[in-house]
């Protein structure tokens, strides 16, 4: 385009916000995550919602670049089914653990059949039994996979034992607290693991993986027994992973879970695996910058970068266009690309052939996105907290950006409604730790900033903290006003 004036109408979109449906993968952005992930150091990739976990589930499956890898969408996954297959004898947060990696082991074998190496192998007609016996072909629905009522074992797939006694069948509809159940499908997932293992040495397969993304899909409350199952499966990856080192499988598997529901989870190992095992994508002004001119160079074919798509003019308080739009958001591509795309139809807008973004363009944009972030946090918070619009309310009843807590307190107080439970103190913690407001705190230096969760991570939820402030891109939807603090 060197050579003629470009306009911003030649640019449809600067992308989906949803990567599922995005062609991300035409302006994919390689990060230290990839790089984590490529060399096996992480299993449980942490981020939430809108950080690009999906987008990094897409590159390692839709281009693979030498790797056999299968993505395992977990929407709509059958979780009330799931709940009924319980290993009563073990402990009560790995009741599920079992269950986990039996499902992991038929993924992984029907993987390892569509392998174009494997037609010839001595021990892959073991594993096509198996799943043809059970599922009624080589390539069963994750969602099937714990649907029969009994699995069918025989001489011409598995017969594995427990305490010599070779198990015939495996019931998994059962009724009581039966002990057993934990043991068979732990015996029937060796058995087939094993085999795998062969296969894939005869085949000579050098890389397969698998990756468990949108577990929150569908998620309208985090109750106790989905919990538990999440627990179990991170705990399954966990065990298969290291089963898997042990004998120099190139088996990889990867979980994908919005840091929120990591949060909330308790169990004993939890430390462990987020210390050494675990990654959190995180995103800042100059990668977010970097994502959004890849996006700009894939649409326009050109060099041109994002300064070539505005004009000179600063913002109010002398702030560049870039600033004021990443200040309303939590430093996510999702929220960066719906202001943009926002700004582009009000652009479009004002002229067709509109060549740059003004001021006005932003400024116009701020009410559709602030309720888009709105939507945004309804998704996030409500599993976790109901009645958080009312703790929303009370901000909006303050009417600035700004309050101090004994404001907050008398306001929530008169709209908290009878069913929630939740005082003043956890609602304030509660908005804090979605980002919906930080707290002020004191530098070393006598000075004062405000501590936001998605800014500053380390500096944790201060209870005793008095003045508070909403953030920015939930200005507008809250009909906030600015209020200069006197100090």
């Amino acid at each position: 385009m060197s050579g003629s004036i470009f306009k911003l109408s030649s640019i449809e979109t600067f992308g989906d916000v949803a990567a599922e449906e995005d062609l991300v993968l035409d302006y994919f952005l390689f990060t230290n995550a990839v790089e984590s992930i490529s060399k096996g150091k992480s299993f449980l990739v942490l981020g939430r919602k809108g950080t690009g976990k999906t987008a990094i589930v897409r590159h390692f499956t839709e281009r693979s670049q030498g790797r056999f890898s299968k993505a395992l969408n977990l929407r709509g996954y059958p979780w009330n089914v799931h709940a009924q297959i319980v290993d009563h004898g073990a402990s009560d947060i790995e009741a599920y653990v079992a269950s986990w990696k039996y499902i992991v082991a038929v993924e992984i074998s029907a993987l390892v059949l569509s392998h174009p190496s494997v037609s010839l192998s001595i021990d892959a007609p073991l594993l096509r039994t198996f799943l043809i016996d059970n599922y009624g072909g080589t390539s069963p629905q994750l969602s099937d996979i714990l649907r029969p009522k009994k699995l069918k074992l025989s001489k011409a797939s598995f017969q594995p034992a427990i305490m010599g006694n070779q198990i015939g069948g495996i019931e998994l509809s059962r009724t009581g607290k039966d002990h057993q159940l934990g043991l068979e499908l732990s015996a029937l997932t060796n058995a087939i693991m094993a085999c795998v293992q062969k296969v894939i040495r005869e085949a000579k397969i050098s890389s397969l993986s698998l990756h468990f993304d949108e577990l929150d899909q569908g998620l309208s409350r985090l109750d106790e027994s989905r919990t538990k199952m999440l627990v179990g499966l991170i705990l399954a990856v966990r065990e298969l992973r290291i089963e898997n080192k042990k004998s120099g499988s190139p088996i990889d598997l990867i979980v994908y879970l919005r840091s929120d529901i990591w949060e909330d989870m308790q169990f004993s190992d939890k430390n462990k695996i987020s210390q050494g095992l675990s990654l959190s994508l995180e995103w800042n002004p100059e990668s977010l910058l970097q994502l959004i001119e890849a996006r700009i160079h894939a649409k326009t074919g050109s060099t041109l970068g994002w300064h070539g798509l505005i004009d000179e003019v600063l913002m109010r308080g002398s702030q560049s266009k870039w600033n004021h739009i990443l200040a309303r958001t939590f430093l996510r591509p999702r929220d960066v690309i719906r202001f943009l795309n926002t700004a582009l139809i009000t652009a479009k807008k004002r002229d067709t052939n509109a060549e740059k973004f003004t001021n006005k363009d932003i400024v116009k944009s701020r009410d559709e996105y602030s309720s888009y972030l709105k939507s945004e946090l309804d998704d996030e918070i409500r599993p976790h907290w109901p009645y958080w619009d009312e703790a929303l309310q009370a901000c909006s009843a303050i009417s600035t950006l700004t309050f101090d807590v004994e404001q907050f307190e008398r306001e929530y107080k008169r709209r908290k409604s009878p069913k929630n439970e939740t005082d003043f103190r956890e609602a304030l913690a509660y908005l804090y730790r979605f980002s919906v407001l930080g707290y002020e705190k004191r530098s070393g230096y006598g000075g004062r900033t405000w501590a936001f969760q998605y800014t500053d991570p380390e500096a944790g939820w201060d209870n005793a903290a008095t003045q508070f402030k909403v953030h920015l891109g939930l200005k507008e939807y809250a009909k906030l006003r600015e209020e200069r603090q006197p100090y």
